[in-house]
């Protein structure tokens, strides 16, 4: 009967902490939303690299805009609409 009860608790533990681990995109939106942007940043550019994606790269540049560095934040909305035309900017006329 110890044998099934620590069976079930191992079997319960190692289900949680797969449940707990996070992709590492989870954790750089949950660091932007905490206000870590250079935390956050720093792991959407490896991201970035390893997988260019134009959500991403919008997600990076939103950050620098959040820092007010408008040339940082320039680069990556241009390279997320480079990658997809949904980014495309908005021209007030």
């Amino acid at each position: 009967m110890k044998i099934i009860s620590m069976i079930l608790v191992i079997l319960i533990l190692s289900f949680s902490m797969c449940w707990a681990q996070k992709t590492p995109m989870e954790k750089a939106y949950g660091l932007y939303f905490q206000g870590k942007m250079k935390e956050a940043i720093k792991i959407m550019e490896e991201q970035g690299k390893e997988n260019p994606n134009p959500q991403t790269y919008y997600f990076i540049g939103y950050a620098y805009y959040k820092m007010k560095k408008m040339d940082m934040a320039k680069e990556y909305f241009d390279k997320a609409y480079q990658l997809e035309s949904f980014y495309k900017p908005v021209v007030k006329k």
